[in-house]
């Protein structure tokens, strides 16, 4: 008999998008967890907890932010992890089980149909991404749509000023080695390479087409240009004053100091995939 913390555990994000408890209760118990931790009330497990207590698998049922700081929280555990659609973008759990909704995803591995993989991911200087990294002023509209996934007003209402004004008013950045410079280039690693595309905007409706896809957590529903696959790519540009630059990663708002190369890695932790 498995001991209570062994064994498959479950962990849910009460501040996520689309976090419901009795949704997360029916899943837990479809998957026979026998942990079940809900941030941010309880501690995200790292690898020596998760090694030392038996985990075998662990289901997260989050968004892509928190996806990312599990993964480096249990690099060195030695189970697999299940990525369920639990926030607002939901891009790694697409790129595992296509458009799957999360009790699809549940029957699809309680049925056995599954394969065990690592995943390809892109790695800077104390950053690392498993959906993609969007570089340059646009990176503000992150702000905008933490403000709408949390329905707050007064945030917004600061927040969508400060975007347009450092969209259209903010250093432009471009690759090294190409004299071409946008609002924001994208990276995202895949299998064969880093995938670069050059995002712009030069006027308020393609600002708009930007601003409505990355809110329905596409980032790239707007104008963009494709720049090539290479095995890292070094951004320049950034503040002339400060030589920072802003950054999406995964998501979540971060900066690095300009030129900032990202390079093709793979995840240090196995992710179970559904997808055909």
């Amino acid at each position: 008999m498995r001991n209570e913390m062994s064994g498959i555990w479950f962990i849910a994000n009460s501040g996520s998008g689309s976090f419901d408890a009795a949704t997360c209760e029916a899943l837990a118990d479809r998957l026979g967890a026998t942990r079940r931790i809900t941030l941010p009330d309880d501690d995200l497990p790292d690898a020596a907890e998760a090694n030392g207590k038996g985990a075998d698998r662990i289901a997260i049922f989050t968004g892509d932010g928190t996806i990312a700081a599990a993964v480096e929280a249990l690099e060195g555990w030695k189970g697999e992890l299940l990525i369920l659609p639990g926030g607002t973008m939901n891009l790694l759990s697409k790129k595992l089980h296509g458009e799957a909704d999360a009790p699809t995803i549940v029957e699809r591995v309680t049925a056995g149909a599954m394969t065990l993989q690592d995943m390809p991911m892109l790695k800077g200087e104390g950053l690392r991404s498993l959906v993609g990294v969007i570089a340059g002023p646009t990176s503000a509209w992150g702000d905008v749509r933490e403000a709408v996934r949390k329905f707050d007003l007064r945030v917004l209402a600061d927040a969508v000023p400060e975007a347009l004004r450092a969209t259209f008013g903010d250093d432009l950045v471009s690759l090294k080695g190409d004299d071409r410079e946008f609002q924001a280039i994208f990276l995202d690693a895949t299998e064969t390479g880093v995938e670069a595309l050059g995002v712009s905007a030069s006027n308020a409706g393609e600002l708009a087409q930007h601003g409505l896809a990355w809110l329905q957590g596409n980032f790239l529903g707007g104008p963009s240009v494709p720049l090539g696959f290479a095995p890292e790519y070094t951004i320049c540009g950034g503040s002339a004053q400060d030589g920072e630059i802003g950054l999406l990663v995964d998501g979540e708002r971060a900066s690095a100091h300009a030129p900032c190369t990202f390079a093709l890695t793979r995840s240090p932790i196995r992710f179970i995939a559904t997808r055909a």
